[in-house]
């Protein structure tokens, strides 16, 4: 499945990259600026779950004290408390499912560039290679293929992915501090990943600045261990692998934050209005009852 979605991302990052002239970097972030957008609707969607979720969060806490030796009418009680409120505690789930398979075919379009972005046959990359390793083609297995598939791209400028003159969206870069000069890349590379690692904590900060007031003891705990991970687990992939898939996280990440202000913006202005709307409301009653006290 997972090389069935590669295939498919690689196909339309190749279809942009036709479009901009060849120009690896612009197609990735426009490539990532699309994805944004196609799942919006379901972010949107994710996050107006989970303010309700976090608004009804007294409630639910309330409930599951009273009824934590009951679980069958514990489970009653928070079904009829989430239909009230209209309430879907698995519409938040869509979203990830969604991001899953996407993220990690990433890895395969970046790893394998020629294979997917490129769209080259087998054939083709195995001569490409065993030129490259200087062996006969029959000597080239598909799994080495693959393994050299960037080094092939850079030899032979088969999909051009320079970034000015000294930066390769190719380049690792860990390979900043190789003691092999053939593997060793600009120091500039690094730039990414200590981005990618200051970007996944801002974004934690503002996805978590609401959430905070109504979680439990527990689920703040597993929050805080989350905060310190993810960012962390973010920056040794855009450590480890090539700048592609850096690049495509850490803009992803910088959308992703615009997005949520964008998302908590609309929210505050929604429920302002409800509020001025109940305020109206409620004056009118108030002077109704006066004039009818007269």
């Amino acid at each position: 499945m997972i090389n069935f979605i590669s295939g498919i991302l690689g196909g339309i990052i190749r279809a942009i990259y036709n479009v901009v002239e060849h120009n690896y970097l612009i197609a990735l972030l426009i490539f990532t600026l699309l994805t944004k957008l196609i799942l919006f609707p379901l972010m949107l969607k994710q996050l107006k779950s989970t303010a309700g979720i976090q608004k009804i969060a007294p409630e639910d806490k309330k409930l599951r004290e009273k009824y934590k030796d009951n679980p069958i009418k514990l489970n009653e009680e928070l079904t009829k408390l989430y239909a009230d409120n209209k309430i879907s505690p698995m519409a938040g789930c869509l979203l990830p499912i969604i991001q899953i398979p996407i993220i990690l075919a990433m890895f395969w379009v970046v790893r394998q560039p020629l294979t997917y972005i490129a769209q080259m046959d087998q054939g083709q990359i195995n001569f490409y290679t065993a030129q490259y390793l200087n062996v006969e083609e029959s000597e080239v297995t598909e799994k080495v293929a693959k393994a050299y598939e960037i080094s092939i791209a850079k030899e032979y400028n088969l999909l051009d992915m320079n970034v000015g003159s000294k930066i390769n969206l190719g380049d690792t870069p860990k390979d900043a501090f190789s003691k092999d000069e053939t593997k060793k890349v600009s120091k500039w590379c690094l730039v990414i990943p200590v981005l990618t690692l200051l970007f996944s904590i801002l974004s934690n900060q503002i996805t978590m600045r609401k959430s905070k007031k109504t979680m439990t003891e527990d689920q703040a705990e597993m929050q805080k261990s989350m905060n310190i991970m993810m960012p962390l687990l973010s920056t040794y992939i855009a450590y480890t692998w090539p700048l592609a898939l850096g690049v495509y996280y850490l803009f992803g990440s910088i959308l992703g934050i615009g997005q949520q202000l964008l998302i908590d913006k609309l929210m505050e202005d929604k429920d302002e209005k409800k509020d001025n709307k109940k305020e109206k409301k409620n004056k009118v009653l108030f002077l109704g009852k006066g004039e009818n006290n007269d």
